[in-house]
C-alpha cells in the first residue's frame, strides 16, 4: 500500500467518513425530475391561459380604437402570464442541470426546450377548458389580478370610438335598455337594430359589450352585442343573474 492510500486511510478512520447511501442518490435524483416536471407543468399552465386570453380576443377592435395590429397586440398581450412561463422555464432549467447529465446541455438550449415543452403543455390543455376556468377564478377571487386586466377594460370604454360596456340596468322595451358603463355612468342605448352575439338577449344584471356610436350625451347606438366573457363564464353569469350577483 502506498503512502497516499495509507494516509486517505487514515483520515477516513479519524473523521470517521461513512459512504453516502444509495437510495440517498436515487431520493435525489427523483426530486430533481419531480421539480423539472412540476416547473413544466406550471408553465404549461402559464402558457394555456396566455393563449386561451390571446385567442379569445377580439382582434377586430383595432380597427375602432385607430391603433396598428402591432400597436394593438402590445396593449392586450398578456405579460402577466408570459412572465410566469419564462419564470418556471428558468426553475425547469435549474432543476434539469443538477441532473446526472444535465451539465452536458447548453443553458439556452435548455432553456429554450423548457418553453417549448410549456406551450405543447398548455395547448393541450386549453383543449380542457382548464385556462379558462383558472382565468375565471383568478377574475373572480384576485383583486391584484383584475387590476392586471384593467386594459381589457379601458378598450371597451371608448364610445367616441364605438365601444362601450357595463351592466343592462333596466329593459325599457325591445327596443331601448339602460346601461351602466363601467365607470358607473347611466347610458340610454337603442338596440332595435343591433345582432346579438352569444345567444344573448336582453335582461337585467347581464354585463354585456356593445359595438355601435354616441348619438348624443348619454345616449348610444348599438350595432352589436356581445357577452363580456367566455361561453362557460358567460353560462355561470345567466345563472347568477337572477340572484343579483355581478362582477
Amino acid at each position: 500500500m502506498t503512502d497516499i492510500s495509507k494516509n486517505t486511510l487514515e483520515k477516513i478512520k479519524k473523521k470517521n467518513v461513512r459512504p453516502i447511501p444509495k437510495h440517498y442518490f436515487l431520493l435525489k435524483r427523483s426530486m430533481l425530475w419531480s421539480l423539472f416536471g412540476l416547473s413544466i407543468l406550471l408553465g404549461s399552465i402559464a402558457s394555456g391561459i396566455a393563449i386561451f386570453l390571446l385567442t379569445h380576443f377580439e382582434w377586430d377592435l383595432y380597427h375602432h380604437l385607430g391603433h396598428s395590429l402591432i400597436g394593438f397586440v402590445l396593449l392586450v398581450f398578456p405579460y402577466f402570464w408570459l412572465i410566469f412561463l419564462l419564470g418556471f422555464s428558468i426553475f425547469a432549467y435549474v432543476f434539469f442541470r443538477r441532473t446526472d447529465r444535465g451539465y452536458r446541455h447548453k443553458t439556452v438550449w435548455i432553456v429554450l426546450q423548457s418553453i417549448i415543452f410549456s406551450i405543447i403543455g398548455g395547448t393541450i390543455l386549453t383543449t380542457t377548458g382548464l385556462p379558462e376556468r383558472l382565468e375565471t377564478s383568478f377574475q373572480e377571487n384576485i383583486p391584484f389580478y383584475r387590476g392586471l386586466e384593467d386594459h381589457k377594460r379601458k378598450v371597451w370604454m371608448s364610445p367616441g370610438q364605438g365601444l362601450l360596456a357595463g351592466k343592462i340596468f333596466s329593459v325599457s322595451s325591445q327596443e331601448s335598455i339602460q346601461l351602466e358603463d363601467l365607470k358607473g355612468m347611466i347610458w340610454n342605448v337603442h338596440i332595435g337594430n343591433a345582432k346579438w352575439r352569444g345567444r344573448l338577449g336582453p335582461s337585467e344584471n347581464l354585463k354585456i359589450k356593445i359595438i355601435g356610436h354616441m348619438k348624443g350625451d348619454g345616449q348610444f347606438i348599438a350595432n352589436e352585442i356581445r357577452p363580456w366573457k367566455g361561453k362557460k363564464q358567460q353560462r355561470r353569469m345567466q345563472g347568477n343573474r337572477s340572484t343579483g350577483k355581478y362582477r
